[in-house]
């Protein structure tokens, strides 16, 4: 059998296991689709559309319990009802689950005929049995998804097995295979490398038999052949040898000509001069450089440069640039020859001047804006350091731009590149001859102000700055305005670093920042000390989640109209041991900036869930999320281990966002939202009516509550224009099928207004303050009995 027959079938049978446990992997991937799609076509969509139906018929509850009347809407949203119930029970998973359903759809079905025909209101017992076997089938069907995925888990334990078990044998196989090919095809090739060896060794009386009939014989016959070829030729080459001693001087004719061709097909200009300096050789190339005697006389009156930028010490070398009539750089390179003379290229470097000069342009500046950047700013700012002489100072402005990241996230970032190149423009204008305005990055700006620059008063500066980019923009048909915060540092005596007096900026930039924005601070002292305590409290906010340190105090949520408590809002504390309690005001901004958010969000949505166990079963717990959530962890993971742990129901959980969310990415924070809603938890807007597009965020996603901002309640009682904004949107919220809270209620008026408007829930210190874990016990209790009275 020939060496290709045996590779063939070895590659044939490495290809048949490859097939199989293809083939096997394919078939494993196509039963956990067909799981995974069982559990998203079963389990997620009849859950759903059952928690739909649910929440009709709760708000049909609650509407009635309020004394609604409007019996053709509640004729309308029954139907609704019967829809979705229709859909959960094609969908359910088993015959008990498809049983409630059809019950369900029986109950509903009697209860809108009742109020179609006789256009009565019912009663809240005529809900009480329908909502039992509500819950009664939430749970069967959540068992029958629990089933589900069990099975699912099952089935890749198998496939993982499978799998193991097929990769085994198809490395068995391989080796087999790949052993078999070795010994049939090695020890063949290793006899004729070794034959081979001994001819170029210069043996040539091996003995070699050549009787076989496959490749490895065929290689051996045709070692033999090379072998007496070889011994043949030798003295053949001997004999060639003789004939080319006479032919030498041929060859050197040769050599020339080639040499000649060599110089003439050079890139660079060349001439070789004698000792006596008489000209040698002269190339094509020389020729067509320099077609005249005004060159050659420009470069004869530069030839004494180049003692002076010689790039050798050794007399009669070196390298110099002379600048032609026609605008035109030549660099000569001029190298002495051993026993006397020289040769001298010339190479015309105008062109690659003039990319060196564009690409240090582009090295030393923005390609956004064209102004100077980093490297250009820290060479200037060293230089005017090292030229300033006492009193005179030398200024630098850190600039930030306010509210950018809001302009650039909302209208794209187009709109914000071309902010950035009017901000540049407005601040060249506005700073003049007086400094260098540099662009550090994003939306930072810098100016470096001479300390004998005429109008070098850093403070008038800033002023006339903050002025000029308070002025609206107009970009794309947008109206835009946003504003500055100007960090000041100056030399004083003339020993400070640019890294010291940047550090110094930035220091006054946090400064102004931190007290309002839209302003100027100069450096001072003791702004180092303030950023030395932010650090110590970030290395102290570490300590504190490796200690516990953290504990959560809980503020009600009441019904509007009965008074009792609904739910808990979890309300972050952290325990210094030596600060006592730090407000949340002092460290969450912190811990944002420190990344350490995920990990105290993780353990707040244990501890509310562990909580909230202990508490009645009508009583749910809120519990905010920060945006930095979304973007460092499994944020669904950590909810959906949260309440596994804690045994918690996902209904008694509402999760709280900010519509600073929505602003960062909305389609990744909607998968987020919609993947979280589908666990069972509610989902609410805090902070309502405070961003840029509250209504499209209704609009793109349905939440289950809304939170009026406190800034609206406030200004209920005084203000007819506050009031009628907050009726606005509990109208808004009603027509949503969503909850609305008031928060911040604070006076018994506050209260009473937004009982009138139709507020469903209230929160603010006219209840409670936020009180720990201990005290809801009695906070509930209190609440009842006020209720009941």
């Amino acid at each position: 059998m020939s060496i290709r027959t045996k590779i063939f079938f070895g590659c044939i049978s490495l290809t048949l296991v490859t097939i199989f446990v293809g083939f096997l992997a394919q078939n494993s991937q196509s039963k956990l689709n067909a799981a995974a799609l069982g559990i998203y076509d079963n389990a997620f969509q009849s859950m759903s559309y059952l928690r739909s139906a649910q929440a009709i018929i709760l708000g049909i509850s609650r509407e009635i319990a309020v004394g609604g009347t409007n019996t053709a809407v509640f004729v309308d949203q029954l139907q609704s009802t019967l829809d979705a119930l229709d859909v959960a029970r094609e969908r359910a998973m088993s015959e008990r689950g498809a049983a409630l359903a059809r019950q369900l759809q029986a109950a509903v079905s009697e209860l809108q005929a009742t109020l179609r025909d006789s256009g009565a209101s019912p009663g809240r017992r005529d809900f009480e049995a329908i909502e039992r076997t509500f819950d009664s089938a939430v749970g069967v069907y959540a068992s029958d998804g629990f089933r589900l995925r069990q099975s699912a888990e099952a089935l890749v334990a198998e496939t993982r097995l499978k799998t193991f078990v097929a990769m085994a044998g198809s490395i068995v196989a391989a080796f087999l295979i790949t052993l078999l090919l070795s010994r049939a095809i090695v020890p063949s090739i290793r006899q004729a490398v070794g034959i081979a060896t001994a001819i170029a060794g210069g043996k040539l009386d091996n003995r070699i038999d050549g009787a076989r009939s496959d490749e490895t014989g065929l290689l051996l016959t045709a070692l033999a052949t090379m072998q007496r070829s070889i011994a043949e030729k030798i003295g053949f080459i001997e004999m060639l040898m003789a004939q080319q001693a006479s032919s030498h001087d041929v060859e050197i004719a040769s050599q020339n000509a080639r040499f000649e061709t060599a110089l003439d097909h050079m890139t660079l200009g060349l001439r070789m001069y004698d000792g006596d300096d008489r000209l040698l050789v002269q190339n094509r190339r020389f020729s067509e450089m320099f077609d005249g005697e005004d060159v050659l006389a420009s470069l004869a009156a530069a030839l004494p440069e180049r003692r002076a930028t010689s790039h050798r010490p050794e007399a009669g070398s070196g390298t110099y640039h002379c600048r032609l009539a026609d605008g035109r750089t030549i660099e000569v390179s001029q190298e002495a020859m051993a026993g006397g003379g020289r040769v001298v290229t010339y190479d015309d470097i105008t062109e690659r001047q003039r990319t060196e000069a564009r690409l240090h342009r582009m090295v030393r500046h923005d390609a956004l804006t064209g102004l100077p950047n980093r490297i250009l700013f820290r060479e200037h700012l060293q230089s005017e350091v090292a030229a300033v002489r006492h009193p005179a100072r030398v200024s630098v402005l850190c600039l930030d731009l306010d509210r950018f990241k809001s302009v650039n996230d909302t209208l794209g970032h187009p709109v914000g590149d071309a902010l950035l190149r009017e901000t540049a423009t407005r601040l060249v204008g506005t700073t003049g001859d007086a400094g260098m305005v540099i662009r550090l990055g994003g939306d930072e700006f810098a100016v470096v102000l001479g300390g004998d620059a005429p109008g070098a008063d850093a403070g008038a500066l800033a002023e006339r700055i903050i002025a000029t980019l308070s002025q609206p923009v107009h970009i794309e048909g947008h109206h835009i305005a946003i504003g500055v915060s100007i960090g000041i540092a100056q030399t004083v005596d003339g020993s400070e670093t640019p890294d010291e007096l940047l550090k110094n900026a930035d220091l006054a930039l946090y400064a102004a920042k931190g007290e309002g924005r839209g302003t100027y601070r100069f450096f001072a002292p003791e702004m180092e000390a303030r950023v030395q305590g932010r650090r110590t409290m970030e290395l102290d906010l570490r300590v504190a989640i490796a200690d516990g340190q953290f504990l959560l105090h809980y503020q009600p949520l009441v019904n509007a109209r009965s008074g009792a408590v609904v739910a808990f809002e979890a309300l972050l504390r952290w325990h210094h041991p030596e600060r006592g309690v730090v407000p949340p005001g002092d460290f969450i901004p912190l811990a944002e900036e420190a990344g350490l958010i995920p990990d105290i969000g993780r353990w707040v949505l244990e501890q509310a869930c562990r909580d909230a166990v202990a508490w009645p079963v009508g009583v749910k717990v809120a519990v905010n999320l920060s945006p930095l959530q979304f973007q460092y962890r499994d944020l669904v993971a950590d909810v959906e281990g949260a309440l596994r742990r804690s045994g918690l129901p996902p209904t008694r959980l509402d999760l709280e966002i900010t519509e600073s969310l929505m602003m960062q990415d909305s389609d990744a924070t909607l998968a987020t939202l919609h993947a979280l809603r589908a666990l069972g938890v509610r989902i609410a807007m805090d902070d309502f009516g405070t961003g840029f597009s509250s209504l499209s965020y209704l609009r793109r996603f349905p939440f289950d509550k809304i939170k009026i901002d406190r800034s609206f309640i406030r200004d209920v009682v005084e203000s007819e224009d506050g009031l009628a904004i907050v009726k606005a949107v509990i109208r808004l919220g009603q027509s949503l099928r969503m909850d609305v809270v008031a928060e911040g209620v604070e006076t018994v008026e506050q209260k009473t207004l937004l009982c009138q408007a139709g507020c469903q829930e209230l929160q603010g210190y006219l209840f409670s303050r936020p009180q720990p874990v201990s005290e809801v016990a009695e906070i509930i209790r209190t609440m009842s009995m006020v209720a009941a009275a």
